[in-house]
Order: structure tokens, then sequence, then C-alpha cells
């Protein structure tokens, strides 16, 4: 899966997207290395032993080196399944080979992007609520929007799903580059808050499910909600 578009902001201002750790000259020799050992002569007739022009990287710089080692054991994959049925495997051209660096979901043990929007959609409604497959699943969907969600026309639903696949894609690229989505509010449990806190974080909750319900911007947090309806209710 590679989305070639570049990934929309969220409503709450923030995208789930983060840069790519840039890549050094040893990743590239990791590439040559392997390129090397699976195919010979084959590759270094056309390439040489190291990057001279620079064409792999500019295919592959956008990646980190775990998306390589990822693509070179799908090569290594390919070669073997080659020589199991007799035929030659021949090396990739740069921009194929960074086709097979792009992860899968299920190479992550991530759903589907289908399956995560069929997920996000059916409880958007609810996303406190809902115990989520991955936490990439529900971070897409709130860069997308709840209420975008919950309140899209039927002839949009396809443009935002497209805009979900983005967002959930550049998560998975996050995970592929080793960072940890928990969000530290997951880390806490229930039993350490006090009654207080319990009974301030329900309240926030239900203002914003009636913020939602009214109509409300889903960018404004619950206190700005619970404001405007009160102000539009005449109960300032």
């Amino acid at each position: 899966m590679n989305v070639t578009d570049a990934p929309t902001s969220s409503l709450q201002g923030e995208s789930t997207t983060a840069s790519a750790p840039e890549l050094a000259e040893q990743d590239m020799d990791l590439v040559f290395d392997a390129m090397g050992q699976l195919f010979g002569a084959k590759f270094s007739s056309q390439w040489g032993s190291y990057d001279a022009d620079g064409a792999w990287l500019a295919e592959l710089s956008h990646l980190s080196r775990r998306h390589l080692e990822l693509g070179i054991s799908r090569l290594r994959q390919q070669v073997r399944e080659a020589a199991r049925s007799g035929d030659e495997a021949w090396p990739p051209q740069p921009v194929a080979f960074a086709a097979l660096c792009e992860p899968r979901p299920e190479d992550l043990g991530m759903p589907a992007v289908t399956e995560a929007w069929r997920e996000a959609a059916g409880h958007a409604h609810d996303p406190a609520g809902h115990r989520w497959r991955h936490e990439a699943v529900r971070l897409a969907g709130a860069a997308v929007g709840w209420w975008e969600i919950t309140h899209v026309q039927p002839s949009r639903v396809e443009r935002l799903e497209r805009r979900f696949a983005r967002e959930y894609t550049a998560l998975i690229n996050r995970v592929m580059a080793g960072e940890d989505l928990t969000p530290r509010q997951l880390l806490e449990h229930d039993g350490s808050r006090s009654a207080a806190e319990m009974a301030e974080r329900a309240g926030r909750e239900v203002a914003q499910q009636q913020a939602e319900a009214a109509g409300l911007p889903h960018a404004m947090n619950a206190d700005q909600g619970l404001r405007s309806l009160r102000a539009a209710l005449g109960r300032d």
C-alpha cells in the first residue's frame, strides 16, 4: 500500500504524519550489499558497488532503515520463490524496491485499511467507549474528525475514506519507524484517579457529545462546546 497523496492535517490542527529519519550512507550500503548477495553481477554490472549517482537514495530517502530491511526481506522471499519454480530473478529498479519497502498493516499486526475505516466509521459516535483494535485506527479517525465521520453526506463518504486512508498510512509508517503511539492517558489506570477527577472527565465527555449533537464544530473542546450550548439556550 503506497498512498501518494500528501497527508491532510487534522481539524484539531495536528496531523498524524511525522518525518522519517534521514537515511545515511551506510543505509545505502546495506541495500547494495543485499542486492549483491541476491543478484551478483546482474546487479553490480548495472549499478556498481555503491550508489554513485544517488539514484537509489533519491527513491528511498522518505523511508527509514526498518523500511529497507522489510524490502530486503520481501525481495529475498521473491528470489527463493523464483528458485523453487525454476525462474530467473532479476534485481528491481529503485522505484520498484521502494514499493517493496512500504509496510502493509498486517506486517505490523494492524488491521487493513478497509477494516480500519469500517471500525472507525462504526464507532465514531462513541470513540471513547470503544476498545480499538489498534491505537492507529483511533488516531486516524480523530485526525479526520469524529463529527465529520458521523455527519458526512453519502456523496462524500468515498472522499472521507480516502482521507482516512492517508492518515492511517502515515501512522503505519510511524509504527514501522518504531514510534509508540500509545497515548499517555491510556497508561493511567482509572483506579488511580479521585472521584472528583472521574466526575470531571465524565462531565467533559458529556459536554463534548452534546456539542457534537447540536452540530457544533468538532474542533471545539468540551468547555468551548458547553459555553456555546449555554449561549444558544440563553443560559450564559
